[in-house]
């Protein structure tokens, strides 16, 4: 007796539980949610893995071109008759009245109120994924770099001086030649 008692309540159960299952509409409401959070997280993850690949190709181009840039940096000189040209054009255009004070910049050559000057090359980052890198040699002999976007800064007031161009564009002094240039230095 027992035991038809415990066929019958299993039999019951199981179709009490199949009812359940297939009559029950938040079951598959909520599997199809289960489905798109996991085709959504699976872009996610392929997404993140591009752009993962993307940042790492742009890195390694930047970190090959900089000894390039390092080396066309060395070869600049205020003898060299277009660069002279250069710092004349902006000194003319610096103490000009009907220039504005934000013409301190050409193709290799930075000019500060003050005189001083900075050689530079540059190439163009990639805003949130590779930063921007600028190398100079300044007319003191020191090597900077910055990662702030040289687009902007050519847009903006001559420094007074190289100090004040280091501060205001988060330039830091290194040697000239080592990859601690690849570095940082802008939020």
């Amino acid at each position: 007796m027992v035991a038809e008692y415990v066929r019958v309540f299993q039999s019951e159960n199981r179709s009490m539980n199949d009812a359940f299952r297939l009559d029950n509409p938040w079951r598959e409401f909520s599997k199809a949610i289960g489905y798109v959070l996991a085709a959504l997280l699976l872009i996610a993850v392929v997404l993140f893995g591009l752009w993962s690949l993307i940042k790492l190709h742009r890195q390694h181009q930047r970190t090959e071109w900089m000894p390039v840039g390092l080396k066309e940096l060395a070869g600049l000189s205020i003898t060299d008759k277009a660069i002279h040209h250069e710092l004349d054009d902006l000194n003319v255009a610096m103490t000009n009245t009907f220039t504005e004070r934000h013409h301190w910049t050409s193709d290799h050559l930075l000019l500060m109120t003050n005189g001083e000057y900075i050689f530079y090359v540059f190439r163009h980052g990639n805003e949130g994924v590779v930063d921007h890198l600028f190398l100079g040699h300044a007319s003191d002999g020191r090597w900077f770099y910055t990662t702030y976007h040289f687009c902007i800064m050519r847009g903006l007031d001559a420094p007074g001086s190289i100090a004040e161009f280091t501060k205001t564009y988060f330039a830091r002094e290194f040697d000239g030649k080592s990859d601690v240039c690849l570095q940082h230095t802008w939020p």
